[in-house]
């Protein structure tokens, strides 16, 4: 099974919660977790602007060995297109981060693993999705 992984829940990891560090460590050998761009720019920018910038910038690093990289390619960016054309028909809005990472688990057929509401509230049709900060 793939689960992209949202930026709430790669930080609830890197700090050590409990709960997500027991998912992420009982996913088996078939299983990917997946670290979208937009993911990786955000945390990217949060260690830059941190007080503790290079053990920050590290604990990505570490990190970047453990997960599948997920670019946003044009599958990616066609998806993000068409679901926020889609939302704005219904006069939905979301921000542009979390429609990446929606589209990035949509085209990847994966789990999205996301504490964002704005994500697990069943706006976006056939996006499947878990809470492990819930």
């Amino acid at each position: 099974m793939r689960y992209v992984l949202d930026t709430n829940i790669v930080v609830a990891a890197l700090n050590g919660h409990p709960e997500v560090t027991r998912r992420l460590n009982s996913l088996s050998t078939t299983d990917e977790a997946v670290l979208p761009a937009i993911v990786l720019a955000e945390l990217r920018y949060g260690a830059q602007t941190s007080r503790r910038v290079a053990e920050n910038m590290a604990r990505i690093e570490r990190l970047l060995l453990a997960v599948t990289f997920a670019p946003v390619d044009r599958p990616v960016a066609e998806r993000f297109g068409d679901m926020k054309a889609a939302l704005r028909q219904r006069g939905v809005t979301k921000s542009d981060a979390d429609l990446l990472v929606a589209a990035t688990a949509m085209e990847l057929s994966a789990t999205l693993v996301s504490h964002d509401q704005a994500l697990l509230d069943g706006s976006l049709t056939n996006l499947i999705a878990e809470d492990w900060l819930a």
